[in-house]
């Protein structure tokens, strides 16, 4: 029942992730025109995933600091790393620049961290499972609509960035599987991947997206900063509830 349970869940979760199609509402004109602002909201929504979130659960994990803050560092030169190859093997080539891509991939280990938490929420307790689950599930909604917003602005068309972050959100559901076979033998800790996704999210926010909305900065040059503290203040709001029931 616990099996059933979680991966109800993941399966959730995974809907979620096609709530980014309420920016196709939106005519081509117009989105192209909102873009930047949403992701002036992504950058916020971001940074605050990483520094009022991961960063916190990381820690509560462990003994000390230190080891966890070079999991961040090594996540943010780790997917620098990434993305330098991705350029460097696709120079070139028409199609989605390769901040899309590196999005996916940080956010794909976002997703497998929740299918991680409610599989363990679960197993502790069904009810603590079903309250993670309702709160991951809040929290993931305005991060859901960014990525789709990010890859949109990344150059891809709308069905492929709702189809990829949909598949980037099935992660969720092999990190629920992955926690129930293992949950047999060991406890997975999570403190050094929470780092490493903090440490993604910091540099796609600080690194790509942040240098795209200085190069775009138009008419909007006050509406940007903003919307990145709608976005600080979203998480902040969202991350709450989520906290009170996972401690």
């Amino acid at each position: 029942m616990i099996e059933l349970y979680s991966l109800s869940a993941a399966a959730l979760v995974m809907l979620v992730s096609l709530s980014g199609a309420v920016l196709f509402l939106l005519p081509e004109r117009r989105l192209q025109a909102f873009l930047p602002l949403i992701l002036s909201l992504a950058v916020g929504v971001l940074l605050a995933n990483a520094f009022l979130h991961l960063l916190p659960d990381a820690l509560a994990l462990q003994h000390e600091s230190r080891p966890v803050l070079a999991w961040v560092l090594a996540g943010l030169l780790g997917f620098y790393l990434l993305e330098r190859l991705l350029k460097h093997n696709h120079p070139e080539l028409p199609g989605p620049q390769s901040y899309g891509k590196v999005n996916l991939m940080a956010d794909g280990v976002h997703n497998f961290i929740d299918g991680v938490l409610i599989a363990g929420s679960f197993l502790v307790d069904p009810l603590l499972g079903m309250t993670t689950t309702v709160a991951i599930l809040i929290h993931e909604l305005p991060q859901e609509i960014s990525d789709v917003a990010i890859l949109l602005h990344a150059g891809f068309s709308r069905k492929k960035a709702l189809l990829f972050n949909f598949l980037s959100a099935s992660a969720c559901l092999v990190g629920v599987v992955v926690t129930l076979i293992i949950s047999h033998w060991m406890t997975p800790n999570l403190s050094y991947l929470l780092a490493v996704t903090a440490g993604a999210f910091i540099y796609l926010a600080s690194a790509d997206l942040l240098p795209l909305l200085r190069q775009q900065q138009q008419n909007n040059n006050l509406l940007q900063p903003l919307f990145m503290l709608l976005g600080v203040l979203l998480m902040w709001l969202l991350i709450g509830p989520e906290h009170s029931h996972q401690h």
